[in-house]
């Protein structure tokens, strides 16, 4: 590779890391986090890491339980400098309520709040089998009874055994399948569904690696007279909810001979098929899975059940999307750079989705410590959807700004950054204006300074008399000092009409929040007209020829 295109990539890279951290600002978290993690109790834990992480300098890292500091011990450690939380070994009192805080010298950014909670699959009680009659041909349940409780839902799964031990397999297929209880359905009865051998409802659990059977159950199987012309029953629905951009599951089962096909039909009445990240159709159509949930998924679903073209009834799904409390509208929540003894604003406008309860009004912290109204410094209104810091200082102001509030689905926790600066000032600048000859040199110099996390930019811009304006660059009569740019020289020793550089100067010093102009007026005794003759004017005044008047809109002033 060219060693100048390494040489450019490697400035763009760095570019990114000085853009993207401030060693002199609050610090900002950047991990995600789920709203539950599990891990089964006093067991030997391989993985079971939480890491945090924030941006801006040096930070330290601390974790709370249920609001209290979590100390370092024999099977939960915390590491201070990285952030990373660790469990060898959970004991009951290590579940709860966990937070992670990640503070520097400008401040402290909080996490989301998550749960701890036991990963945990109990066991079938003993019992007697139990006799299920069904009839050849016809639809038949078998319950799963006195399900043990399986946690988390995402690493169970329900799975039908045959007779003696684990080996044998109920396998779904479009005869036979598992609802979401657990329970067994055969959508139409042969005879030979019954062997003699048992049917065994079984739980297995992804996580923990271990799987319960129990429920046992014998069959009786009547004989049909005739094969029946049957059409299709919903023996089986459920709703469905999936948190704003999660994924939610449907259920609709139909039972009838042969097994009926299942249709899905949308809220907005279209026919679905299966469609990458939106639809996914599953078990023989009996399961419809939502793969991203959008607000505008919302709503009742139809599902049909089909045999050679009979249909069943349509029955009604519901598909709840929900969340916890979100940020509408522009400018919310949004990092501010303040200039010393001005006003930072922050807006938290939390809103619940369509047809959810309302949120609670929004509670303001400051580095994780709730703000105090009373004194003047902060300013709560509009149902607290806004907050307003006066007359901000670096010391005590500067800090990372935290708005909470939660409805039935969660809390809602965004912070926003302050950070406040000094503004620019000017320490050396040169007249408000000059008089300048055939011969002279004339520097303008400008000494500035502005807050030392912030670099200043200078932009010199120059106004003849004829009213037009352009930037300033390098030329015969003009030198701009170079890298700063805070230097002007004006040169007419090789010019033979001074009057090329009589005119406003203006430098605007400034960076992306603040700025300052400077005005600088020069002028020459002889200005040289269109047609070579010479006007002279009294010194020490500001005087347009009379034939540039109509030209110009601008009162040259010093400033």
């Amino acid at each position: 590779m060219d060693w100048r295109l390494c040489l450019v990539l490697l400035l763009t890279a760095l570019t990114c890391v000085v853009w993207g951290q401030d060693d002199q600002m609050p610090p900002k978290m950047i991990s995600t986090f789920k709203n539950e993690y599990y891990y089964p109790r006093d067991s030997i834990l391989t993985d079971a890491s939480i890491n945090c992480k924030a941006w801006n300098g040096q930070i330290h890292y601390e974790w709370k339980r249920n609001g209290v500091v979590v100390p370092n011990s024999q099977f939960v450690s915390i590491d201070g400098s990285t952030g990373t939380l660790k469990f060898v070994k959970i004991a009951n009192e290590d579940y709860g309520t966990y937070q992670c805080f990640a503070t520097n010298d400008y401040g402290t950014s909080l996490s989301k709040l998550f749960k701890v909670k036991e990963s945990r699959l109990g066991s079938f009680p003993a019992g007697d089998p139990e006799e299920v009659r069904c009839k050849q041909f016809e639809h038949c349940k078998i319950q799963c009874r006195d399900k043990p409780i399986c946690l988390p839902d995402s690493q169970c799964r329900v799975q039908w055994k045959i007779g003696v031990g684990t080996k044998s397999n109920v396998y779904n297929n479009i005869r036979i399948g598992v609802d979401g209880n657990g329970d067994l359905h055969i959508m139409w009865t042969k005879a030979n569904d019954w062997n003699g051998l048992q049917y065994r409802c079984g739980v297995w659990q992804e996580q923990r690696k271990i799987f319960v059977v129990g429920s046992d159950t014998t069959l009786r199987i009547d004989p049909a007279r005739s094969i029946p012309n049957s059409e299709p029953i919903s023996v089986f629905k459920k709703n469905g909810k999936a948190m704003y951009g999660g994924k939610g599951v449907l259920r609709c089962m139909f039972s009838g001979y042969p097994a009926p096909d299942v249709e899905w039909i949308s809220p907005t009445k279209e026919v679905i098929k299966d469609t990458d990240g939106k639809y996914a159709i599953s078990d023989f159509g009996r399961v419809l899975t939502i793969s991203h949930a959008e607000p505008e998924y919302e709503g009742f679903y139809i599902c049909k059940g089909i045999i050679r073209k009979v249909e069943s009834g349509p029955e009604r799904v519901f598909f709840n999307v929900t969340s916890a409390p979100i940020l509408t509208g522009v400018n919310q929540m949004r990092d501010e750079i303040v200039l010393v003894g001005k006003k930072a604003t922050f807006r938290c406008e939390a809103e619940s989705l369509p047809n959810e309860e309302p949120p609670t009004f929004p509670i303001w912290k400051k580095n994780g410590v709730y703000l105090v109204i009373d004194g003047g410094k902060y300013i709560i209104s509009e149902n607290s959807k806004l907050l307003e810091v006066i007359d901000v200082q670096k010391g005590s102001d500067t800090g990372t700004y935290q708005c909470m509030s939660e409805n039935s689905e969660g809390v809602l926790l965004k912070e926003a950054i302050l950070k406040v600066i000094d503004p620019i000032t000017i320490r050396e600048r040169p007249l408000g204006s000059y008089k300048i000859v055939l011969g002279d040199v004339l520097n303008l110099a400008v000494v500035a300074d502005t807050d030392p996390s912030l670099t200043l930019q200078y932009k010199w811009m120059f106004t003849d008399y004829q009213g037009n304006e352009k930037e300033i660059e390098n030329s015969e009569y003009w030198k701009i000092s170079w890298p700063n740019n805070n230097n002007l020289t004006i040169d007419v020793t090789q010019v033979t009409d001074p009057g090329v550089v009589t005119g406003v100067y203006q430098l605007k010093i400034y960076h992306n929040y603040d700025q300052k102009v400077i005005y600088v007026t020069i002028e020459t005794d002889i200005i040289t007209t269109e047609n070579e003759s010479e006007v002279f004017l009294p010194d020490g005044q500001i005087q347009l020829y009379h034939m540039f008047q109509n030209h110009l809109g601008l009162a040259f002033s010093e400033k």
